[in-house]
Protein backbone atom coordinates (compact mmCIF):
# COMPACT_ATOMS: atom_id res chain seq x y z
CA UNK A 1 0.00 0.00 0.00
CA UNK A 2 1.74 3.03 -1.03
CA UNK A 3 0.44 5.55 2.23
CA UNK A 4 1.91 8.76 0.31
CA UNK A 5 -0.47 8.05 -2.59
CA UNK A 6 -2.90 7.85 -0.43
CA UNK A 7 -2.70 11.24 1.64
CA UNK A 8 -2.23 12.62 -1.82
CA UNK A 9 -5.68 11.64 -2.80
CA UNK A 10 -7.28 12.48 0.52
CA UNK A 11 -6.33 15.82 0.54
CA UNK A 12 -6.50 16.88 -3.74
CA UNK A 13 -8.89 19.11 -3.42
CA UNK A 14 -7.77 20.79 -1.02
CA UNK A 15 -6.52 24.86 -1.69
CA UNK A 16 -2.89 25.63 -0.93
CA UNK A 17 -1.41 28.01 1.07
CA UNK A 18 -0.31 31.12 -0.95
CA UNK A 19 2.99 31.97 -2.25
CA UNK A 20 3.42 35.04 -0.13
CA UNK A 21 2.05 32.87 3.07
CA UNK A 22 4.46 29.86 2.59
CA UNK A 23 7.77 31.76 1.69
CA UNK A 24 6.64 33.95 5.15
CA UNK A 25 6.28 31.05 7.25
CA UNK A 26 10.14 30.20 5.81
CA UNK A 27 11.64 33.07 7.00
CA UNK A 28 10.19 32.98 10.47
CA UNK A 29 11.01 29.84 11.01
CA UNK A 30 14.45 30.45 9.24
CA UNK A 31 14.27 33.49 11.92
CA UNK A 32 13.08 31.57 15.06
CA UNK A 33 15.65 28.67 14.34
CA UNK A 34 18.80 31.15 14.47
CA UNK A 35 17.51 32.60 17.15
CA UNK A 36 17.08 28.87 18.86
CA UNK A 37 20.67 28.56 17.45
CA UNK A 38 22.41 31.45 19.31
CA UNK A 39 20.51 31.23 22.83
CA UNK A 40 22.05 27.83 22.92
CA UNK A 41 24.07 26.56 25.59
CA UNK A 42 26.92 23.99 25.04
CA UNK A 43 26.78 20.93 26.18
CA UNK A 44 30.33 19.13 26.49
CA UNK A 45 30.37 15.41 25.59
CA UNK A 46 29.85 12.57 26.95
CA UNK A 47 26.91 14.53 28.94
CA UNK A 48 23.60 13.43 27.41
CA UNK A 49 21.97 16.95 25.05
CA UNK A 50 19.09 17.92 27.01
CA UNK A 51 16.07 17.77 24.71
CA UNK A 52 14.12 20.98 24.31
CA UNK A 53 10.53 21.42 24.91
CA UNK A 54 8.13 20.72 21.73
CA UNK A 55 6.70 23.70 20.91
CA UNK A 56 2.63 22.99 19.66
CA UNK A 57 1.56 25.38 17.07
CA UNK A 58 -2.05 26.98 18.32
CA UNK A 59 -5.18 25.02 16.39
CA UNK A 60 -7.07 26.57 13.72
CA UNK A 61 -11.10 26.14 14.63
CA UNK A 62 -12.70 23.60 12.15
CA UNK A 63 -15.61 24.77 10.30
CA UNK A 64 -17.55 23.53 7.31
CA UNK A 65 -15.57 24.50 3.51
CA UNK A 66 -18.33 26.23 2.16
CA UNK A 67 -19.12 28.73 5.16
CA UNK A 68 -15.42 30.03 4.37
CA UNK A 69 -14.04 28.50 7.18
CA UNK A 70 -11.25 25.36 7.33
CA UNK A 71 -12.19 21.95 7.05
CA UNK A 72 -10.45 19.49 8.84
CA UNK A 73 -8.80 17.94 5.55
CA UNK A 74 -6.75 21.76 6.17
CA UNK A 75 -5.57 21.64 9.44
CA UNK A 76 -3.18 19.20 9.60
CA UNK A 77 -1.87 21.36 6.16
CA UNK A 78 -2.41 24.85 8.18
CA UNK A 79 -0.54 23.47 11.38
CA UNK A 80 2.90 24.73 9.98
CA UNK A 81 2.02 27.65 8.84
CA UNK A 82 -0.14 28.75 11.78
CA UNK A 83 2.89 27.97 13.96
CA UNK A 84 4.57 30.20 11.59
CA UNK A 85 2.04 33.06 11.50
CA UNK A 86 1.92 33.21 15.54
CA UNK A 87 5.21 35.23 15.32
CA UNK A 88 3.66 37.42 13.05
CA UNK A 89 0.83 37.96 15.38
CA UNK A 90 2.82 38.30 18.59
CA UNK A 91 2.49 37.36 21.86
CA UNK A 92 -0.60 38.59 23.37
CA UNK A 93 -0.97 42.24 24.75
CA UNK A 94 -1.55 42.95 28.77
CA UNK A 95 -4.88 43.19 29.21
CA UNK A 96 -6.22 46.72 30.20
CA UNK A 97 -7.08 47.42 33.70
CA UNK A 98 -10.94 46.91 33.78
CA UNK A 99 -13.61 47.91 35.91
CA UNK A 100 -16.97 46.21 36.81
CA UNK A 101 -18.78 49.03 34.80
CA UNK A 102 -17.11 48.60 31.52
CA UNK A 103 -15.71 52.12 31.42
CA UNK A 104 -12.36 53.41 30.17
CA UNK A 105 -9.23 51.30 31.17
CA UNK A 106 -7.05 52.16 33.67
CA UNK A 107 -2.81 53.67 32.39
CA UNK A 108 -1.49 50.17 32.76
CA UNK A 109 -2.65 48.91 29.94
CA UNK A 110 -0.41 49.19 26.46
CA UNK A 111 -1.80 51.70 24.13
CA UNK A 112 -4.85 51.21 21.87
CA UNK A 113 -2.59 51.75 18.93
CA UNK A 114 -1.21 48.86 19.90
CA UNK A 115 -3.95 46.35 20.02
CA UNK A 116 -5.34 48.24 16.83
CA UNK A 117 -2.06 47.28 14.85
CA UNK A 118 -1.77 43.04 16.88
CA UNK A 119 -5.57 42.83 15.51
CA UNK A 120 -4.19 43.81 11.77
CA UNK A 121 -1.67 41.24 11.90
CA UNK A 122 -3.74 38.59 12.97
CA UNK A 123 -6.37 38.99 10.38
CA UNK A 124 -3.81 39.34 7.67
CA UNK A 125 -2.54 35.72 8.77
CA UNK A 126 -6.17 34.77 9.03
CA UNK A 127 -6.66 35.79 5.34
CA UNK A 128 -3.47 34.12 4.02
CA UNK A 129 -4.36 30.40 5.31
CA UNK A 130 -8.24 30.67 3.70
CA UNK A 131 -8.67 30.94 -0.55
CA UNK A 132 -9.39 34.29 -2.11
CA UNK A 133 -12.84 35.49 -2.23
CA UNK A 134 -13.34 36.16 -6.10
CA UNK A 135 -17.36 36.30 -6.79
CA UNK A 136 -17.82 36.34 -10.31
CA UNK A 137 -20.08 38.88 -12.05
CA UNK A 138 -23.79 38.02 -11.01
CA UNK A 139 -22.71 36.27 -7.99
CA UNK A 140 -23.50 37.43 -4.66
CA UNK A 141 -21.24 37.39 -0.90
CA UNK A 142 -23.65 35.81 1.59
CA UNK A 143 -22.88 36.24 4.86
CA UNK A 144 -24.76 35.71 8.49
CA UNK A 145 -24.10 37.67 11.74
CA UNK A 146 -25.17 36.72 15.49
CA UNK A 147 -26.63 39.32 17.49
CA UNK A 148 -27.20 39.76 20.45
CA UNK A 149 -29.43 42.50 21.63
CA UNK A 150 -29.51 43.06 25.87
CA UNK A 151 -32.10 45.60 27.22
CA UNK A 152 -29.91 48.25 29.28
CA UNK A 153 -32.64 50.92 30.99
CA UNK A 154 -35.91 49.92 28.91
CA UNK A 155 -38.79 46.95 29.73
CA UNK A 156 -37.06 44.10 31.24
CA UNK A 157 -36.52 41.10 28.96
CA UNK A 158 -32.83 40.60 29.44
CA UNK A 159 -31.11 39.60 26.23
CA UNK A 160 -32.82 38.39 22.93
CA UNK A 161 -30.19 37.25 19.94
CA UNK A 162 -31.17 36.74 16.03
CA UNK A 163 -29.28 37.02 12.86
CA UNK A 164 -28.37 39.70 10.03
CA UNK A 165 -27.90 38.82 6.82
CA UNK A 166 -26.89 40.34 3.77
CA UNK A 167 -26.09 39.15 -0.04
CA UNK A 168 -23.41 41.56 -1.76
CA UNK A 169 -23.32 41.66 -4.91
CA UNK A 170 -20.30 41.24 -6.91
CA UNK A 171 -20.31 44.72 -8.79
CA UNK A 172 -22.60 47.74 -8.93
CA UNK A 173 -24.71 46.51 -11.74
CA UNK A 174 -27.02 44.62 -9.35
CA UNK A 175 -28.73 45.67 -6.35
CA UNK A 176 -27.16 44.17 -2.67
CA UNK A 177 -30.07 43.06 0.21
CA UNK A 178 -29.28 43.44 4.18
CA UNK A 179 -31.93 42.65 6.50
CA UNK A 180 -29.57 44.62 9.56
CA UNK A 181 -31.78 46.81 10.59
CA UNK A 182 -35.05 44.62 10.12
CA UNK A 183 -36.33 46.75 7.54
CA UNK A 184 -39.45 45.52 4.60
CA UNK A 185 -37.23 47.05 2.09
CA UNK A 186 -33.77 46.04 2.54
CA UNK A 187 -32.40 47.17 -0.81
CA UNK A 188 -28.91 48.55 -0.82
CA UNK A 189 -26.38 50.00 -4.16
CA UNK A 190 -23.83 51.40 -4.66
CA UNK A 191 -23.85 55.06 -5.65
CA UNK A 192 -21.44 58.00 -6.17
CA UNK A 193 -22.10 59.62 -2.84
CA UNK A 194 -22.67 56.43 -0.50
CA UNK A 195 -21.00 54.98 2.19
CA UNK A 196 -19.80 52.33 2.78
CA UNK A 197 -20.02 51.51 -0.85
CA UNK A 198 -22.81 47.98 -1.52
CA UNK A 199 -20.87 46.20 -4.38
CA UNK A 200 -17.51 43.82 -3.77
CA UNK A 201 -15.79 45.10 -6.94
CA UNK A 202 -16.37 49.08 -5.42
CA UNK A 203 -14.98 48.07 -1.50
CA UNK A 204 -11.61 45.79 -3.28
CA UNK A 205 -10.74 49.51 -4.99
CA UNK A 206 -10.81 51.06 -1.47
CA UNK A 207 -6.71 52.55 -1.05
CA UNK A 208 -4.90 50.16 1.54
CA UNK A 209 -2.69 52.55 3.11
CA UNK A 210 -3.60 54.16 6.15
CA UNK A 211 -3.35 58.12 4.69
CA UNK A 212 -5.05 57.10 1.00
CA UNK A 213 -7.50 55.13 3.29
CA UNK A 214 -7.77 58.34 5.63
CA UNK A 215 -8.00 60.79 2.30
CA UNK A 216 -10.99 58.43 0.99
CA UNK A 217 -12.91 58.33 3.69
CA UNK A 218 -12.86 62.02 3.73
CA UNK A 219 -13.92 62.93 0.85
CA UNK A 220 -17.25 61.45 2.29
CA UNK A 221 -17.37 63.86 4.71
CA UNK A 222 -15.53 66.86 5.48
CA UNK A 223 -13.16 65.98 2.29
CA UNK A 224 -10.10 66.94 3.76
CA UNK A 225 -6.94 65.40 3.66
CA UNK A 226 -5.38 64.30 6.84
CA UNK A 227 -3.16 66.67 7.41
CA UNK A 228 -5.75 69.39 8.08
CA UNK A 229 -8.15 67.14 10.53
CA UNK A 230 -9.36 69.05 13.52
CA UNK A 231 -11.19 66.94 16.24
CA UNK A 232 -14.05 66.92 14.73
CA UNK A 233 -12.88 65.84 11.31
CA UNK A 234 -10.92 62.73 13.44
CA UNK A 235 -14.60 62.20 14.79
CA UNK A 236 -16.17 61.68 11.51
CA UNK A 237 -13.42 59.70 9.87
CA UNK A 238 -13.93 56.77 13.09
CA UNK A 239 -17.62 57.24 12.32
CA UNK A 240 -16.92 56.07 8.81
CA UNK A 241 -14.55 53.59 9.57
CA UNK A 242 -16.72 52.03 11.96
CA UNK A 243 -19.53 52.24 9.41
CA UNK A 244 -17.53 50.02 7.08
CA UNK A 245 -16.78 47.34 9.81
CA UNK A 246 -20.37 47.30 11.03
CA UNK A 247 -22.39 47.74 7.91
CA UNK A 248 -19.85 44.71 5.96
CA UNK A 249 -19.32 41.85 7.68
CA UNK A 250 -16.76 40.26 4.94
CA UNK A 251 -14.50 42.40 3.48
CA UNK A 252 -11.94 41.98 0.04
CA UNK A 253 -8.68 40.51 1.30
CA UNK A 254 -6.50 43.11 2.88
CA UNK A 255 -8.78 46.03 3.66
CA UNK A 256 -9.90 45.12 7.51
CA UNK A 257 -6.48 45.11 7.99
CA UNK A 258 -5.73 48.45 6.54
CA UNK A 259 -8.90 49.49 8.44
CA UNK A 260 -7.60 48.68 11.93
CA UNK A 261 -4.00 50.16 10.87
CA UNK A 262 -5.73 53.05 9.97
CA UNK A 263 -7.17 53.52 12.77
CA UNK A 264 -4.53 52.56 14.94
CA UNK A 265 -2.70 56.45 13.39
CA UNK A 266 -5.52 58.19 14.92
CA UNK A 267 -4.81 60.51 18.00
CA UNK A 268 -7.04 59.41 20.55
CA UNK A 269 -9.28 56.32 20.61
CA UNK A 270 -12.37 55.84 23.18
CA UNK A 271 -11.69 52.84 25.44
CA UNK A 272 -14.19 49.99 26.73
CA UNK A 273 -12.98 47.35 28.97
CA UNK A 274 -14.49 44.88 30.90
CA UNK A 275 -17.21 43.40 27.97
CA UNK A 276 -17.89 40.41 25.90
CA UNK A 277 -18.62 39.82 22.50
CA UNK A 278 -21.63 38.38 21.09
CA UNK A 279 -20.70 34.64 22.04
CA UNK A 280 -19.42 35.39 25.72
CA UNK A 281 -15.89 36.09 24.98
CA UNK A 282 -14.02 38.83 27.24
CA UNK A 283 -12.98 41.76 24.73
CA UNK A 284 -12.05 45.27 25.19
CA UNK A 285 -13.82 48.03 23.10
CA UNK A 286 -12.23 50.98 21.22
CA UNK A 287 -13.94 53.24 19.11
CA UNK A 288 -16.21 56.46 19.13
CA UNK A 289 -18.91 57.71 21.25
CA UNK A 290 -20.59 59.73 18.95
CA UNK A 291 -22.78 60.85 22.20
CA UNK A 292 -24.19 60.00 25.76
CA UNK A 293 -26.12 56.46 24.80
CA UNK A 294 -24.99 56.21 21.25
CA UNK A 295 -21.41 55.08 21.39
CA UNK A 296 -19.81 52.14 18.99
CA UNK A 297 -16.76 50.28 19.64
CA UNK A 298 -15.13 47.63 17.38
CA UNK A 299 -14.66 44.99 19.99
CA UNK A 300 -11.40 42.37 20.49
CA UNK A 301 -10.76 39.70 21.96
CA UNK A 302 -8.75 40.57 25.23
CA UNK A 303 -6.03 36.94 24.84
CA UNK A 304 -5.44 37.25 20.80
CA UNK A 305 -6.87 40.72 19.70
CA UNK A 306 -8.48 39.23 16.98
CA UNK A 307 -11.26 41.20 15.85
CA UNK A 308 -14.52 40.10 17.34
CA UNK A 309 -17.26 42.31 15.92
CA UNK A 310 -18.83 45.24 16.76
CA UNK A 311 -20.66 46.56 19.95
CA UNK A 312 -23.01 49.33 20.22
CA UNK A 313 -25.64 50.88 22.15
CA UNK A 314 -29.01 51.82 20.66
CA UNK A 315 -32.04 53.41 21.44
CA UNK A 316 -35.66 51.80 21.11
CA UNK A 317 -38.78 53.20 18.71
CA UNK A 318 -40.78 53.32 21.60
CA UNK A 319 -40.74 54.99 25.34
CA UNK A 320 -37.17 55.95 24.98
CA UNK A 321 -35.34 52.97 25.88
CA UNK A 322 -32.04 51.81 25.27
CA UNK A 323 -30.54 48.33 24.34
CA UNK A 324 -27.04 47.17 23.55
CA UNK A 325 -26.19 45.38 20.42
CA UNK A 326 -23.39 43.17 19.71
CA UNK A 327 -22.61 41.28 16.81
CA UNK A 328 -19.86 38.14 15.32
CA UNK A 329 -19.74 37.07 11.86
CA UNK A 330 -20.73 33.63 11.79
CA UNK A 331 -20.34 32.41 8.22
CA UNK A 332 -20.08 33.80 4.76
CA UNK A 333 -19.53 31.75 0.76
CA UNK A 334 -20.31 33.02 -2.45
CA UNK A 335 -23.98 32.57 -3.65
CA UNK A 336 -25.39 32.25 -7.43
CA UNK A 337 -28.57 34.25 -5.78
CA UNK A 338 -29.87 37.46 -4.04
CA UNK A 339 -31.76 36.35 -1.28
CA UNK A 340 -30.62 32.70 -1.24
CA UNK A 341 -29.59 30.83 0.67
CA UNK A 342 -26.22 28.05 0.29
Amino acid sequence: MDELKLLRDWNADTHPPREPARQAARDRLLEAARDETARAEPVCAPGPVPRRPEARPPVAPLREPSWGGMSRRTVLQTLVAAGATAAAVGAPLALLERRGDGNAAGPAGPPPAEVLRAAAQYARARESLRPPIEPRPGQYVYSRVFALATTDDGPPGGSSSYWQESWLAADPSRRSWRDANHEDDGWWQTHPESWPPADWRTLARIPREPDAMLTHVSSFGPGKKPGEFGARDWKSAASFLIDLLASVPVLPDGLLPAALETFAGFPGHDVLAGVKGARGRAALGLGLEDEPGTGRFLLFDVDTNEYLGVRKRRRGSRDNWSFTETTSLDSYTVVQEVRKRP
